[in-house]
């Protein structure tokens, strides 16, 4: 399940840099186009794999913080950009699917709306985070002492 949130975190990082890279590489846009029409999903599934993730870490996150900072960072922005890239991209489609007139999804929207100038910044932090976790996960990087 982690892996599957650091994979999902690329893919969300890269749409979230997706201005970035086009500015640099032109020709990237044909392939961020590709990914383009699956951006709702991909912000569902952030999301869905980032809150159940929080949940399922929480008691041992602050713990691994202490013991193995660089790694706890890591895994923690992996979460919290995983959660933000994931409510920016998903809140239409979460919208969508919300029944009635209620004021929650007017509220969502506009709050998605308020971290829009912020997704290039949140997508670097995600991708360097999910980085820095692959690098251990692939044991590049290890947690000794």
């Amino acid at each position: 399940m982690d892996l599957i949130n650091t994979l999902l975190l690329i893919v969300g990082g890269i749409l979230a840099i997706s201005d970035l890279i086009v500015a640099k590489k032109p020709d990237a846009k044909a392939m961020i186009d590709k990914l383009v029409p699956y951006q709702a999903v991909i912000g569902v599934a952030l999301l869905a794999v980032g809150l159940v993730n929080l949940l399922r870490t929480l008691s041992v996150l602050f713990p691994l913080i202490k013991n193995f900072p660089l790694y706890g960072f890591a895994w923690l922005g992996v979460l919290v950009t995983s959660i933000l890239l994931g409510f920016m991209f998903g809140m239409p489609q979460i919208a969508k699917w919300m029944p009635g007139d209620g004021g929650a999804e007017a509220k969502g929207m506009e709050l998605s709306r308020k971290l829009a100038p912020y997704q290039v910044i949140i997508g670097l932090i995600g991708l360097g985070a999910a980085l820095i976790y692959l690098l251990y996960y692939l044991r590049i990087l290890t947690m000794e002492y």
